[in-house]
Parts: structure tokens; sequence; C-alpha cells
């Protein structure tokens, strides 16, 4: 047992009650790439989901069957007194504070934090992850141990996703891991994004999942050089379709996302898109 799973082992021995909880079904996978603003989220409401970032803001995100969020962001919750002296932490109090409101007003889903916010976010639907799993049941686990599997999105999701036995799983707005081209911004934020050339493709780290779950990824009309492709339209018998992100947010919401400086919200300027 590495230091990743001992650490995970005696701080977070919580998930536990995770493991194997789905065997041998599916699940959607959502994160915030611009992709989303193709696709018709009903689309993807007949397995259940986990999600990542801001798509709990999204105005469809009732229809999806979402039981697992995931909020990776160290020290996000904790008081800005006891804050890292991070500049950008103290600029996100305004989301912080929309997302303990969801997860006060949903008590059925199940939110995984960083083991940081510990003492500054508790409830029966908060558990707390830190870089590793908290066992190891077989080899991949063993493999996993190489890698800092809550230190972002999209290795907690997929980690995630395997811990709980998901046999296949589909991801939807992970366009700067899964997609060529890859495309930058978020959803939330203005414009189409632009196409930018990645350099980390996670390719180690999949290949320990690989044997464990089968992961596709749905493009608007790319390819994938490390996971399955399919194209949003093979796979829903519909074609995309794009939605601006004033479409897709609520006011209140679109001025809550605002006050992070470094998303592009809001611009006089008419945006073309193809």
């Amino acid at each position: 047992m590495n230091v990743k799973h001992l650490a995970a082992k005696i701080f977070t021995p919580g998930l536990k009650r995770f493991s194997n909880l789905h065997k041998g079904k599916t699940c959607y996978i959502f994160g915030d790439g611009p992709s989303i603003k193709w696709f018709n989220l009903s689309e993807f409401s007949n397995h259940p989901a986990i999600c990542c970032g801001q798509i709990p803001f999204h105005k469809d995100f009732h229809k999806l069957d979402v039981k697992y969020i995931l909020i990776t962001e160290p020290w996000l919750f904790v008081p800005k007194l006891f804050q890292p002296n991070i500049t950008y932490l103290h600029q996100l109090v305004h989301i912080a504070n929309e997302y303990k409101n969801l997860i006060v007003s949903t008590p059925e889903k199940e939110f995984f934090v960083s083991l940081s916010n510990r003492f500054a976010l508790t409830g029966k639907n908060i558990h707390y992850v830190y870089r590793g799993l908290p066992q190891i049941r077989n080899k991949t686990d063993a493999l996993l141990g190489n890698f800092d599997l809550f230190g972002g999105s999209f290795h907690a999701a997929l980690s995630l996703a395997y811990y709980m036995g998901f046999k296949k799983a589909y991801l939807i707005g992970f366009d700067g891991w899964t997609i060529q081209p890859a495309r930058a911004l978020r959803w939330y934020e203005l414009g189409p994004g632009e196409f930018f050339e990645p350099t980390n493709f996670a390719l180690d780290f999949l290949r320990a999942l690989r044997p464990e779950i089968d992961i596709y990824t749905i493009s608007k009309d790319g390819e994938s050089c490390n996971v399955k492709n399919i194209s949003y339209e093979s796979f829903t018998g519909k074609a995309p379709k794009y939605s601006e992100n004033h479409e897709l947010l609520t006011n209140r919401h679109l001025n809550i996302l605002a006050t992070f400086p470094e998303y592009k919200i809001f611009s006089n300027k008419i945006v073309e898109t193809k």
C-alpha cells in the first residue's frame, strides 16, 4: 500500500461504502467543455450521472439522473481567513456559496469534496476525497496508486466511476482531454470555444483503467486518440444544435459565475458560430 492509498484509508474511510455500488452498470460523466453547448442534455437521462464543474447550474440539469457531484477544488469552502493566500480562491466565494445552497436543497445527491474542506463543510450527503482510493481490492486499484486520483475533475470522475463498479462510462464535455480538435473555454462562457493543441491525454491513467471500464467520449464532430469516440448525432439520432450561454443559464447564475474574473460570461460582441 503506497502513501496515497494509506492517506485515503486513514482520512476518507467513508468512501468504502461506494465500492462496487453500481457494479456492471453504465454511467454518464459530465465536464465543463464547450461541446455541451451543442447538446440537448435530456438525451442523456437514461443512465445515472456523475458531474463536475458548473453543470448543476445548467437550466436542464434537472433532466439528468445525477446521483454524484464532484467538487475537487481544495479549500473552496474554507472561510477566507483560513484559506491559503491564493487570489483565485477568494474570488470564488459566490460560486462556493451557490454550491452550498445546492447541497442543502438536494439532499438526495451525493457530493464529493476535497478533504481540505473537512471542517468547513459537513452533512449526510458530503463525502471527502484525497489523492487515492481507501482500499486495494485488485491489481487495478494498486496501479491507480501511481496517480493523484482526485487532483482534477477528469481523473476524479473516472476514478469514482471505476471504484463504484460502472462497466461503461460516456464522457460528455471533456473537450480538452478526449476530443480532437480540442476546444478551450467552458460551456457557460461566451462563444463556441477556440481550438487548441492539447498536451495531456492521460494515456497511462487510461491504460490502467481500460481493462476494468469501457470509456467513450461523445463529441460534436471530432475524433479521439485515447478513448472511443461517438458523435452526438450517431448516439442520439439528432443533429447537434448550438445554444449560447445565456440560453443555458438563468440570469442569476450568469451573474454568479461572472463574479469570477477569469470567466468570460458577458460581452457586447455578436458571436458567430458554425
